[in-house]
């Protein structure tokens, strides 16, 4: 959390604001620090809360560990036969009821008023109407997230009863790459950065990256009006209106 451009770029201006007022005239004010101060609550404060937040996503990714069941039914050799779900895989017959948990991701063959509860994979908390009939395209529609004859492991069976035919398995599924984006793909074991601190950008969302990317625009953009700024303000020996004293550079760096 605390290796991001923005981050780093807002660390450098409290050490430079505290630098500057500890050389200043001002140097026994403790107000005179109250600008770097204040940077490194908010810097701390924003690691504590991220830090807390990727904690719960640890939670969460326990809790869909959970999220399936320790046997299920398959029709294997003509006969329905039960099986751990970790022996499920792709080409197999499952068939599903009222209270089952998806083993993996399937397409239904047979659907008898089926409904699935999909809060986990979608955030949808109303149950979701499946069906074993295909569905035409429109042209130009777009592609839906959980197609109504495709049922996704870790979703509840909450009425009917029918049976699909597995097409994805483990960490092949849609809940497995959630679970790789919260984990990391490389089963979360963490790489260092900078020292002692840990590298987490394997584990980033698309969204993070491009808010991490637009961030450091932000901050490219804020250096240059800075640069510009000081610049500007040396070459018209603008100096600080309370202390004329003091050397233009001095005051530029502190309105920069």
């Amino acid at each position: 959390q605390l290796t991001g451009f923005v981050i780093i770029l807002l660390l450098v201006a409290a050490v430079a604001s505290i630098t500057v007022n500890a050389t200043g005239p001002n140097k026994n004010d403790i107000l005179s620090y109250t600008t770097g101060k204040a940077i490194f609550v908010i810097v701390v404060l924003n690691a504590g809360i991220a830090a807390w937040t990727e904690h719960k996503a640890g939670d969460a990714l326990e809790a869909l560990s959970k999220m399936t069941q320790a046997s299920i039914y398959v029709v294997r050799d003509g006969a329905e036969v039960k099986v751990d779900v970790p022996e499920v895989v792709r080409g197999d017959v499952v068939v599903l009821g009222t209270g089952d948990v998806v083993p993996a991701d399937m397409r239904l063959i047979e659907a008898d008023d089926v409904k699935v509860a999909e809060m986990a994979l979608t955030g949808e908390p109303d149950d979701v109407n499946k069906t074993a009939k295909m569905k035409t395209k429109k042209p130009g529609e777009p592609e839906k997230l959980t197609p109504e004859n495709m049922v996704f492991s870790g979703c509840s069976v909450t009425n009917g009863k029918g049976k699909g035919i597995v097409c994805q398995t483990g960490m092949h599924t849609r809940i497995g790459r959630i679970a790789q984006l919260i984990a990391g793909e490389d089963g979360g074991k963490q790489k260092l950065k900078y020292g002692c601190l840990p590298d987490t950008s394997a584990n980033a969302t698309p969204l993070q990256q491009n808010l991490e990317r637009l961030g450091s625009r932000i901050g490219m953009i804020a250096i240059l009006v800075c640069v510009i700024i000081f610049i500007i303000g040396v070459a018209m020996d603008r100096t600080d209106p309370a202390n004329p004293g003091s050397p233009a550079w001095l005051y530029m760096i502190l309105i920069a």
